[in-house]
């Protein structure tokens, strides 16, 4: 059989950012990738941004590269495609950094991003400047670390009618939890674990309150779906309310475990939408997922039954720059290989406005609530007629024969040091109800002289 001859050729990038994603990309091209991806290509970076060059990894073997000047990387001319790897930031830098990526486009270059938060908070004003000035934007990067979703559901799944998309798309809470799962540790050692392994940043609220775990669900609501949200209007709940104590219910009672998941599913012409810790039973394939691991499950009605909340299943790492990394890079090969300066437009599954979002108190499911009040008689019967009153039905009450210790380090995790043998822990299950239902609920039963802490209360996933 005759050789293929391949042309080869040299694409030239700029690089916004020398962070830990952006130095992995340095790693990969100065040092990794010598041998031509895919023999057709040669990467070239022509100048890198970032705030403080002289500490970084590569910058003495390539001092020239170096700027502390993002706009030199924007227009350099010889620069084809820009690789924005800022990260998330304040509100501030957001906007800025989204005005890198139009300008970008402005010069006629295309750009490849792994930036969930500009997209998610300036997505819709981002793509209408890609179309506008005929270049192209590519985000694998943004979701799922090394998985590629994005672009297995716009070219894979691009003849599928989807009806729901979930998963654990945030490697620092699976592995929180999963830490805490595995070892009894409390949420504190378990999140300093994570930021001993590199796993979590030194401040991790972005990643344990669900705001990066949102950003990545906007996206891929997007082009599951067709919606266009913003952050702040999707029914949010992070992690860091979860305590050792609820992986003993989880698994003593109910025979489950806890896993923080952002979810997206069709019911009829809407979408309901949430990222929140959830009861996962210890059977499904959720379950089994630990570590900064990400999975994300897909559901289409043309691709046969499957299984019931889920046809495709893909998992890969989740935290960490060289996912990332690689990623990016894939991303970048693919639009030199097709072409730079192609017209672009956010691909959907679904026709933008067919489906609409289902308002946030709408959301309906089977709910854990964990309780921490104090130990007298009537209480639970108390709590178990508020819920009645508002027409919700309790499932299931769970109490487990604690020992001292438990009893000890859950009143001193909630401030109740010295109060441990006065506090009652106990958990309630409730049938299908709706959030604004519960808050409801939640609010009165607030109010009650014996309630210690606040509640604990998060879904349950039922097929």
């Amino acid at each position: 059989m005759a050789s293929v001859k391949r042309n080869r050729h040299r694409v030239k990038l700029g690089l916004l950012g020398s962070g830990t994603v952006g130095e992995a990309v340095q790693d990969l091209i100065f040092k990794e990738l010598k041998r031509k991806p895919g023999g057709d290509l040669e990467l070239e970076v022509v100048k890198i941004y970032t705030r403080n060059p002289e500490g970084k990894r590569w910058y003495s073997t390539h001092p020239g590269l170096f700027t502390t000047r993002a706009e030199e990387v924007i227009d350099h001319p010889e620069a084809e495609i820009i690789i924005e790897a800022l990260g998330f930031q304040q509100e501030k830098q957001l906007h800025l950094f989204k005005d890198y990526i139009i300008r970008a486009f402005e010069k006629g270059k295309s750009v490849v991003t792994s930036d969930k938060a500009v997209l998610a908070r300036f997505g819709k004003e981002i793509w209408a400047a890609a179309e506008r000035c005929g270049n192209e934007l590519k985000f694998e990067a943004c979701v799922g670390g090394g998985i590629p979703i994005i672009r297995s559901l716009t070219e894979s799944f691009a003849a599928e009618e989807p009806e729901s998309i979930y998963g654990i798309v945030n490697g620092t809470c699976n592995y929180v939890l999963s830490e805490m799962k595995r070892s009894g540790k409390s949420y504190e050692a378990a999140l300093r674990e994570a930021q001993g392994r590199g796993y979590a940043e030194t401040n991790p609220k972005a990643d344990t309150t669900g705001l990066d775990a949102e950003a990545k669900l906007i996206l891929l609501a997007a082009v599951t779906f067709g919606l266009h949200m913003e952050p702040g209007i999707v029914w949010r709940k992070g992690i860091d309310d979860i305590h050792a104590i609820d992986f003993l219910y989880a698994d003593r009672k109910g025979r489950c475990t806890i896993k923080h998941l952002a979810v997206a599913k069709r019911d009829g012409g809407a979408v309901g939408a949430f990222v929140s810790p959830v009861l996962v039973p210890s059977d499904h394939f959720l379950a089994t997922i630990d570590g900064p691991t990400n999975a994300i499950f897909f559901k289409g009605s043309r691709s046969g039954e499957g299984r019931a909340d889920w046809n495709y299943v893909f998992v890969g790492p989740g935290a960490g720059g060289r996912p990332t990394a690689v990623a990016l890079m894939g991303d970048v090969c693919d639009l030199a290989r097709r072409g730079a300066g192609q017209k672009t437009a956010l691909r959907s599954l679904m026709p933008p406005g067919a489906l609409t979002l289902q308002a946030l108190d709408q959301i309906a499911a089977c709910f854990y609530i964990r309780f921490v009040v104090k130990d007298r008689p009537g209480i639970v019967g108390d709590i178990c007629q508020t819920f009645g009153k508002i027409d919700i039905n309790v499932s299931e009450i769970w109490q487990l024969d604690h020992s001292e210790g438990e009893l000890r380090e859950l009143a001193q995790s909630h401030g109740l040091a010295g109060k441990a043998g006065k506090i009652l822990p106990f958990v309630i299950t409730l049938e299908k109800a709706t959030i604004g239902q519960i808050k409801s609920a939640l609010e009165s039963i607030g109010k009650k002289d014996y309630m210690l802490v606040d509640p604990v209360w998060f879904p349950i996933w039922r097929n």
